[in-house]
C-alpha cells in the first residue's frame, strides 16, 4: 500500500498533466456552470469543458485578456489551460461578446 502511494505521489510530481487544479465546466442552457470558479495566481488551472446545449451562442469559449479562442463541439470536452500570473477576476465566455459568460476569481 505504501509504494502504491509513493508512486502516486511521484507521477503527481513529475507529470504536468498532473499539475494544477482541474475544473469540469458544462454548457447548458443556462450557460456555463459554473460560471464562478476560484483559482490561486501563479498556478495554472485547467477547465475541462463539455458542451451539452446543441442550440447555444457558446459554440467558442474567448478569454479575451489572455487571447484564448477555442472551439466546442457538442459532447466533446475541450481542456483550456490558464496560469493567472495575479490576483484579480479573469472573464472568459461565448464569441458573442461574451453574452454568456463566467468569471475566473484569482486569489
Amino acid at each position: 500500500m505504501k509504494k502504491i502511494f509513493l508512486m502516486l505521489i511521484l507521477i503527481r510530481v513529475v507529470n504536468p498533466a498532473f499539475a494544477g487544479q482541474s475544473v469540469e465546466v458544462t454548457v447548458t442552457n443556462k450557460g456555463f456552470e459554473p460560471s464562478k470558479i476560484s483559482a490561486k495566481a501563479g498556478e495554472p488551472i485547467t477547465l475541462n469543458i463539455t458542451r451539452k446545449a446543441k442550440i447555444t451562442c457558446a459554440k467558442k469559449i474567448t478569454v479575451p485578456s489572455m487571447n484564448i479562442e477555442k472551439e466546442l463541439p457538442f459532447n466533446k470536452t475541450v481542456a483550456v489551460a490558464i496560469t493567472p500570473s495575479k490576483k484579480g477576476e479573469i472573464k472568459f465566455g461565448c464569441a458573442m461578446k461574451q453574452m454568456l459568460g463566467g468569471v475566473i476569481i484569482v486569489e
